[in-house]
């Protein structure tokens, strides 16, 4: 098992119709290559992890990087690990509030993030995944 997290800017404001298509793809690829995740956005910028069989995420990781509705990709966080956490989501999907960006009209902004995080993630990884509202481009 390996799990790979990423930020990233997205190139152009994105409508709740190109979320939903983006999480539409990922959860059929990922189903089908055994990969699970959560994808974060504030209006400006994408958070993204994936886990699952370190060849099939570091496959699908290349294809995120050649999509061109983001830039400036930055591998945040890699590992080996023995847990996959988001065990039943091939892809989760959060709006998150900004100090800047806009949330898509018709999305709704999840406030506490917590919430939707597994209790057993590790410390370290969990305060990655609250604190996303850092990067600006």
């Amino acid at each position: 098992m390996y799990k790979l997290a990423y930020v990233s800017v997205a190139t152009r404001t994105l409508t709740s119709v190109d979320l939903q298509s983006i999480l539409e793809a990922a959860i059929t690829r990922n189903r089908d290559s055994n990969i699970t995740g959560i994808l974060l956005f504030n209006g400006t910028n994408f958070m993204q992890v994936l886990e699952g069989p370190q060849e099939e995420v570091e496959k699908i990781f290349e294809d995120i990087c050649a999509d061109d509705r983001h830039r400036n990709v930055v591998v945040i966080y890699r590992e080996r690990t023995s847990v996959r956490e988001f065990e039943e989501a091939p892809m989760l999907l959060q709006i998150v509030p900004a100090s800047h960006g806009v949330a898509p009209d018709g999305m709704t902004v999840t406030k506490d993030i917590a919430l939707f995080l597994p209790t057993s993630l590790a410390r370290h990884f969990r305060t990655i995944l609250e604190s996303f509202d850092t990067r600006r481009d």
